[in-house]
C-alpha cells in the first residue's frame, strides 16, 4: 500500500522481503509536518500551560515568546543534519560520540518518551470521562488499543486529517483571549520581559513550560521526517548540483518551521493567557480537570469539559505516533539495525513494543486512581530534565565537519540552539539547588 507523508511525497509499499502485511514506518508519515501544533500542544502542554496560567498569571508569558527562535534553530540543526547526512540524530550520534554519551542522551530520552506516552493515555482516559463519564482507566485501555491500531494499520497522514479538524477546539482558548477584557499593557510587558522567581515551586514550573515546549522528540522526528523524504542517492552525492537541491530544500524546510512553530507558541501562549484570566484572576485553584476545563467557560458554557475532552484526546493520538517512533529510531540506532525498507518491519515491532509498554504504564496509573492532572504535569518535568545531553551532543553535532562537511550550520542558528541548551540546563540546576537549600 503506498502512503503518503506530511511533505505530499508518496512512497511505495513496505514490509518484509517475502511480502505481507505492511509495516507503516513512522517517519514516512509522522513528523512536525500537518499537525505540528496539535502533537506539540500534547495534553502534557495544555495542561502545564494551563496551571502556569493559573498558578502564576502572565509571570511565564515570556518564555513562549523568548524561545521562539531557538526552537527554530534547533529544528534547522536537526533538519540539517538529517540532510547533509542521510541519517537521523541517534545514528550521527552513534557514529561521532563515545557509546557512554551516546547511551546517555539516548536512554534519558527514551525514558521520558514512554513516560509521556503514559501520560497521553492517561489523558485520553480523563477527556473520555469528561465526555461521556465512567472509568478513567476502561477509556484508557481503549484508545490505547485504537491507537496501536491506527499507527500499524492507518498511514498517519489518513487519520490526521480527520484528527486535525477536532484538534481546533485547541484555539478555543484563543477565543477565550478575544472574550475576555485583559490587561493588554501587563501582558505585553510579560510577553517580553522575563519574570522570574527564585522559589522551587517557580523553576520546577518553568522547567516544565520549557521541557514542553522544547521537545526534544520534535527534534528527532524533524530529522528522520527529513531522512524518509531524501531520495536514496541524494545521501552519497557531492556534486554541486546535489548541493544546491539541499540549500534549496533546506531554505524549504525554514519557511515551514517559522512559520509552524509560531502558530504552536501562540497557542501556548493563548492557554497560558486564558488560564491567568479566568482560574488566576479569580483565585480559584486547578485541583481537577473540569476545573481546568472551566477555562473554556467564556465561549464554551455548559460544554466547557466537552471541548477539553476533545482536545486531549485529538491531541494525544497526534502526539502518540512521533513519541513512539522516534523513540522506536532510537533504540533501533542504538542496537545497529539497518533503516531501510527491507527492515522497517522490526523498527515497526519496536514502536508497537514502545508504545503498548507506555500506554500499559499509563492504564496502570490511572487504575492506581492517581491525580492525572499531576501525571501530566510530571511528565513534562521529565521532559525538560532530559531534554540538555540531547540538545548538547544535537548543536556539537551540527559543528563537526566529519558529520556535516562545509555545511555546517550558520553561527546564528548555533547560538540560539546554545543559548536553549544552557537556558534550560540553568533551568534544571536552579531547581535541584533551590530543592536543596530550601
Amino acid at each position: 500500500m503506498t502512503s503518503v507523508d506530511q511533505t505530499g511525497t508518496r512512497h511505495p509499499p513496505r514490509g518484509n522481503a517475502q511480502g505481507g502485511t505492511a509495516a507503516h514506518s513512522w517517519a514516512a508519515d509522522v513528523g512536525p509536518g500537518v499537525v505540528a501544533m496539535a502533537a506539540d500542544n500534547d495534553p502534557a502542554g495544555i495542561v502545564t500551560y494551563s496551571l502556569a496560567g493559573a498558578q502564576f498569571g502572565y509571570d511565564m508569558l515570556w518564555s513562549c515568546v523568548l524561545s521562539y527562535p531557538s526552537i527554530v534553530a534547533l529544528q534547522l540543526v536537526s533538519a540539517r543534519i538529517a540532510v547533509v547526512t542521510g541519517n537521523g540524530l541517534t545514528t550521527n550520534m552513534r557514529k561521532h560520540y563515545s557509546r557512554i554519551w551516546f547511551l546517555l542522551a539516548v536512554g534519558r530520552f527514551v525514558i521520558a518518551n514512554t513516560f509521556n506516552i503514559a501520560a497521553d493515555v492517561v489523558a485520553m482516559g480523563v477527556g473520555a470521562h469528561l465526555l461521556w463519564k465512567g472509568s478513567i482507566a476502561g477509556f484508557a485501555t481503549f484508545f490505547l488499543i485504537i491507537s496501536i491500531a491506527l499507527q500499524w494499520f492507518v498511514p498517519y497522514a489518513k487519520y490526521a486529517r480527520v484528527l486535525k479538524w477536532l484538534a481546533l477546539s485547541l484555539f478555543a482558548y484563543v477565543g477565550v483571549d478575544v472574550a475576555l477584557q485583559l490587561p493588554w499593557t501587563r501582558l505585553t510587558a510579560n510577553l517580553f520581559v522575563p519574570h522570574i522567581s527564585w522559589s522551587e515551586h517557580y523553576l520546577e514550573m518553568l522547567l516544565a513550560v520549557l521541557g514542553t515546549t522544547i521537545s526534544p522528540y520534535l527534534l528527532y522526528s524533524q530529522a528522520e521526517q527529513q531522512v524518509e523524504t531524501q531520495r536514496p542517492e541524494d545521501a552519497h552525492s557531492n556534486d554541486e548540483k546535489d548541493r544546491e537541491r539541499r540549500l534549496s530544500r533546506l531554505r524549504s524546510i525554514r519557511s515551514d518551521t517559522l512559520i509552524r512553530t509560531a502558530l504552536s507558541n501562540a497557542v501556548a501562549a493563548s492557554i497560558i493567557i486564558a488560564a491567568a484570566a479566568t482560574l488566576h484572576a479569580n483565585g480559584r485553584a486547578p485541583d481537577s480537570a473540569a476545573s481546568l476545563a472551566s477555562v473554556l467557560g467564556p465561549v464554551a458554557g455548559p460544554f466547557d469539559t466537552h471541548l477539553l475532552g476533545l482536545a486531549l484526546i485529538s491531541s494525544a493520538l497526534l502526539a502518540l505516533p512521533p513519541l513512539s517512533g522516534s523513540a522506536a529510531h532510537a533504540v533501533a540506532s542504538t542496537i545497529g539495525w539497518p533503516i531501510d525498507p527491507q527492515h522497517n518491519r522490526r523498527i515497526a515491532f519496536a514502536l508497537i513494543a514502545i508504545v503498548s509498554l507506555g500506554g500499559a504504564f499509563g492504564v496502570v496509573l490511572a487504575a492506581m486512581q492517581l491525580d492525572p492532572i499531576r501525571v501530566l504535569y510530571w511528565s513534562a518535568v521529565v521532559n525538560g530534565t532530559t531534554a540538555t545531553p540531547v540538545m548538547v551532543l544535537l548543536v556539537l553535532l551540527s559543528t563537526r565537519h566529519s558529520a556535516v562537511g562545509d555545511l555546517s550550520a550558520h553561527w546564528t542558528l548555533r547560538a540560539l540552539s546554545w543559548l536553549a541548551t544552557v537556558g534550560m540546563g540553568a533551568a534544571v540546576v536552579a531547581r535541584y539547588a533551590c530543592s536543596l537549600l530550601g
